[in-house]
């Protein structure tokens, strides 16, 4: 059985950056992503632009996402991509982990299928848990019809601008995402943003790109209908005032959030569950070896950016440096 000095469960900014640090400093770190690396900046909205992460004005998030990688590779990380943990228990001190099949990617170079190696139980002196928001799970509309466009029409996560072939885009939530997905579709297509309230819950920068542009906005609004026939072809929006406006949408992304799919984890005997884990400022957890990072770490005046995620990883990596340390 492989044993590792420290295991990262998430390949998203927080899990990638520990690894890119476990590395620097020497210790043999393996990381398992349930899907592709870059957690949500790659699996959500890969060609989303990142105009708030150190030293780039924008990046399109799938390159960040590889950027990240690579990083954490080329200091000698072993990246499992593709690989959900089934199974954390522990043993002798050490954790146990069990995971499934998958890529691996050892040193940043890409190695085909798994050669067996990373495959069915590793054992790790310390364990990082960089869970994000689990396998992303969209929040939905609730409506009807919504299982039906899914896919023609409907979609949850940004497609590669360059294939979107809309016209007439409606994009639905408030929030950074909603807008950044906004902004990026409309130099494809005209595009409406429908929210349920009047002010935005976006960052101010974000907002202010967005009064530059020409969207359309309609607020306190929700939409109640989805009207085609083999696909999508228009919505329907109630407003405050018990009216409807009807919206050409060739495209509608639902951009509302996401529900946290991290139910597997209360099976792990780690003594856990739920979708946050509180954490001192070192990333430790009240179990000796184990810390977290990312959205699945809670502290007092937490600010969630993906500069901050990078940050918690790479002090919790230094944290399992001395946890390791303090054993020898």
């Amino acid at each position: 059985m492989a044993r590792y000095d420290l295991a990262v469960i998430g390949g998203g900014p927080a899990g990638l950056a520990a690894a890119m640090y476990g590395g620097m400093r020497g210790l043999s770190t393996a990381v398992f992503e349930a899907e592709a690396f870059g957690g949500q900046l790659i699996n959500l909205y890969p060609t989303k632009p990142v105009t708030n992460f150190p030293a780039h004005a924008e990046i399109a998030s799938g390159d960040l996402a590889l950027r990240l990688a690579e990083q954490a590779g080329h200091f000698g990380a072993e990246l499992f991509e593709w690989r959900p943990v089934e199974f954390v228990g522990r043993n002798d001190g050490d954790f146990v982990i069990r995971t499934g099949n998958g890529t691996h990617t050892g040193n940043g170079v890409v190695a085909g299928k798994a050669n067996g190696k990373g495959n069915g139980e590793i054992q790790a002196g310390t364990l990082l848990l960089a869970l994000g928001l689990g396998r992303f799970m969209p929040r939905r509309l609730g409506l009807a019809d919504e299982e039906r466009f899914e896919g023609k029409g409907l979609a949850y996560r940004l497609p590669p601008i360059d294939e979107i072939q809309a016209e007439h885009v409606v994009v639905v939530g408030g929030g950074d995402s909603a807008l950044d997905t906004a902004l990026s579709l409309r130099t494809v297509a005209e595009v409406t943003i429908v929210h349920r309230r009047e002010a935005f819950s976006a960052y101010a920068f974000s907002q202010q790109r967005l009064a530059e542009a020409d969207i359309k906005l309609v607020t306190n609004g929700e939409v109640v209908e989805l009207v085609g026939r083999e696909r999508l072809e228009r919505v329907v929006v109630a407003l405050a005032d018990e009216s409807t406006v009807d919206c050409p949408a060739d495209l509608l992304m639902v951009s509302i959030g996401q529900v946290p799919e991290l139910r597997g984890v209360a099976a792990w005997e780690l003594g856990i569950g739920g979708s946050r884990l509180p954490v001192s400022a070192a990333m430790e957890t009240a179990t000796a070896g184990l810390f977290a990072a990312g959205d699945f770490a809670e502290y007092p005046g937490k600010v969630k950016m993906i500069a901050t995620a990078v940050a918690e990883g790479s002090t919790a990596a230094a944290s399992a440096e001395r946890y390791l340390m303090s054993l020898s």
